[in-house]
């Protein structure tokens, strides 16, 4: 079956059923989705959990823990419940004894709205995919934590990682990634290598991690991040591995957002114009304007006009133009026009 070739006539008018169509970021509703541990269900202790979900919620989207100083989260925070669309209670299993928790999603569209009105920074769906290299040595037990890993370190990481809405994923660790990497590069810092098996991931940002557990139980551990090509190292150490691994993702969060949240601008934000090349058909068009619609930073999208090949938008975003640049840079349907001009962008192969 053959595509239909754009026409102008036809894209205008298609343009308004698309953005309807257009779904959301694929990570944005988890994004204010939170589990909170309670003692019971009555309403204090379930208001109480309602504003701790609320916290959890706002760091994950400004990617900032100080912002719950500010005044724009203490309003919110005065009355949770406003902004809980749904709740339920569950009982967790595997803990020891089983332990009561309740779930909460909120009105994202609210907090989001509220947060950049007041001129916060708003780290949205678009999240870049972090792939975790980590070499453990626990008390002369050495290994490299995998996908299918069943390890606590694996767990606690997992876990911290959903807490800050990082999307994270471990290395399959088959034939062709224990060719390449080694304990022994990991643990000695020969990162070339690492970042050389990585591109099979294609991953935006790296996170290499190397983990140590002492005689005396406590844990200490050495952190390289790499994002699109740049780099941060630091270290830690806690008693625990669970606040050792939330400890490095909490840091890994912070770096990302630094790099991906938008800057806020107010309720009006600004226009930006783009163009998109390398769109010949109409399920290429489709695909981009829905892609468009779907960024948390835009809250319209217009076509200006038509080129040979191509569409030129006025985008109403947060932020600027760069904030627009990093976006798109880790996702995978525009990439940077090679040579042109800021806000030019052209369809991935």
């Amino acid at each position: 079956m053959e595509y239909q070739k754009l026409t102008a006539g036809f894209v205008y008018a298609t343009l308004g059923l698309l953005l309807l169509l257009a779904p959301p970021g694929h990570a944005a509703e988890d994004l204010f989705e939170s589990e909170v541990a309670v003692s019971n269900q009555t309403p204090g202790v379930r208001i109480e959990a309602f504003r701790t979900a609320l916290s959890q919620t706002i760091v994950r989207v400004t990617g900032d823990q100080a912002a719950l100083s500010g005044e724009p989260a203490r309003a919110l925070l005065k009355d949770p419940a406003r902004l809980v669309q749904q709740y339920r209670y569950f009982t967790e299993p595997s803990t020891s004894p089983p332990a009561l928790k309740l779930w909460v999603r909120f009105d994202g569209d609210a907090i989001r709205r509220s947060l950049q009105t007041q001129g916060l920074s708003y780290w949205g769906g678009e999240r870049p995919d972090t792939l975790v290299w980590l070499a453990v040595e626990d008390r002369g037990q050495r290994y490299i934590v995998s996908a299918d890993d069943s390890s606590d370190v694996h767990r606690q990481v997992e876990l911290a990682a959903r807490q800050r809405g990082v999307p994270m994923l471990f290395p399959l660790m088959d034939l062709q990634d224990q060719s390449q990497v080694r304990f022994s590069d990991l643990w000695g810092g020969f990162f070339d290598k690492v970042l050389s098996a990585s591109k099979r991931y294609s991953p935006p940002a790296v996170l290499i991690g190397r983990l140590n557990r002492s005689p005396s139980g406590g844990w200490s551990s050495r952190w390289h991040l790499d994002v699109v090509g740049r780099t941060n190292e630091w270290s830690d150490s806690h008693r625990q591995l669970r606040e050792l691994a939330r400890q490095g993702v909490e840091d890994v969060a912070d770096i990302l957002a630094t790099r991906f949240a938008v800057s806020g601008s107010g309720a009006g934000g600004r226009t930006v114009d783009i163009t998109i090349n390398g769109i010949e058909t109409l399920a290429a068009y489709a695909r981009i304007s829905q892609y468009l619609a779907s960024l948390s930073s835009v809250s319209n999208v217009e076509v200006s006009e038509l080129t040979p090949g191509g569409v030129q938008y006025a985008l109403q975003v947060s932020g600027s133009m760069q904030d627009l640049m990093r976006t798109v840079s880790i996702g995978t349907v525009l990439e940077p026009e090679p040579g042109g001009l800021p806000g030019s962008f052209r369809l991935r192969q």
